[in-house]
């Protein structure tokens, strides 16, 4: 065996290989789009942006283990000498995991980084965070991880540690909402003043400041390595909720006209991106429109409410703004992900939604 850095065509397309021949018997596992691979590959990302590299383990011609290493500047801000670690997949084999951790330790050493994480999204956000640990049996929604149920064994085994666990919560859309909590929902809009409302995409501009204003006054000081994007950022990103998110899945919160939460839900696009097998072009991007429609689950993928309105029942009435008009629209499941078992007003809330935990995922550290 044989580790190398994935800096040209030939390597890069093995790195991508890979997972497809890992988990080519395995029905749950969703392909994810080969050109957001080579995008975080060769270009980075906002949350890869200090320093990058991805590694590829080879035993003769065959790609058996992988990782990309990483460098974020708010993380080394906050805490100091971090690092994470993205994008892994490994057959069950010691010997190529401890080659490829080795050399992960080494590049970390060089940069003198004390402790790396992961495995972490290279985007920030869910996707190929954390390692599936509970529940390899259902698939996964939009932008979750999946992975062999060997895997933490191997990073245990490695001398990785639990450093945060994280649950998804599943929702049967298919039950009414018992009229007691609508009653409390609607009781608690009135006592604090709270309007509920779909956003106008029309709009785009005021929409992202409005979001923007209401991450800036939710975000608590000790969520390490988060902190708002730019305007600009946010915009981009308002940009693509616009154009994959089903307007009615998403709720803003006012008071007096000022927004005070945001709650965000993305059909569940796995339920075709399966078909697709990787690939979007030339093809995949038609069936892509032409299924869409068909999708009958969503995944509630972020919550933010401003300090001043949390405990206030503003979460529920969001998530009651969505759930009723996704039940108009004949969605049936849904999940609410991630959420940090630490994070105990979140965690109650989605349980008192209606919620129940169906899958686990552990966040690891390893401290050099």
């Amino acid at each position: 065996m044989k580790i190398v850095s994935v800096r040209n065509s030939k390597t890069l397309k093995k790195f991508i290989q890979l997972p497809f021949l890992i988990y080519k018997d395995t029905p749950q596992w969703i392909p994810p789009l080969n050109s957001m691979i080579k995008n975080v590959i060769k270009k980075g990302s906002p949350f890869l942006d200090v320093d990058r590299e991805f590694f590829l383990v080879m035993d003769g011609p065959q790609p058996v283990a992988r990782a990309g290493v990483f460098l974020n500047s708010k993380v080394l801000e906050q805490v100091g000498k971090r690092g994470g670690f993205t994008l892994f997949e490994a057959f069950d084999s010691d010997e190529a995991v401890d080659l490829l951790i080795r050399r992960m330790d080494r590049w970390f050493k060089e940069r003198s980084i004390l402790e790396y994480l992961g495995p972490d999204s290279p985007t920030n956000g869910d996707d190929f965070k954390g390692v599936l640990v509970d529940n390899f049996n259902d698939p996964p929604y939009i932008n979750m991880n999946y992975n062999m149920p060997y895997y933490f064994k191997l990073l245990e085994k490695a001398g990785f540690q639990i450093f945060r666990r994280y649950a998804a919560f599943r929702y049967d859309l298919t039950k009414e909402i018992p009229e007691r909590y609508v009653k409390l929902i609607e009781a608690a809009k009135r006592r604090y003043g709270i309007k509920v409302v779909s956003p106008d995409f029309k709009n785009i501009k005021k929409i992202t400041a409005d979001i923007l204003t209401v991450i800036e006054s939710s975000i608590p000081e000790d969520w390490i390595g988060v902190r708002p994007p730019t305007y600009q950022q946010m915009l981009g990103i308002v940009k693509e909720l616009k154009r994959f998110a089903d307007p009615d899945l998403v709720a803003l919160a006012y008071h007096d006209g000022k927004p005070v939460g945001i709650s965000a839900a993305m059909p569940n696009y796995n339920e075709i991106l399966k078909e697709l097998n990787g690939k979007l072009y030339p093809f995949g991007w038609l069936k892509f429109l032409a299924e869409k429609n068909r999708i009958k689950s969503f995944r509630l993928f972020v919550v933010y409410v401003a300090r001043e309105f949390q405990k206030k029942g503003v979460s529920f009435a969001m998530h009651y703004h969505i759930g009723k008009n996704a039940m108009k629209k004949g969605y049936r499941e849904a999940e609410g992900s991630i959420i940090g078992f630490d994070n105990k007003r979140s965690f109650q809330d989605a349980a008192g939604a209606g919620g129940e935990v169906y899958k686990e995922y552990d966040y690891l550290i390893r401290r050099l």
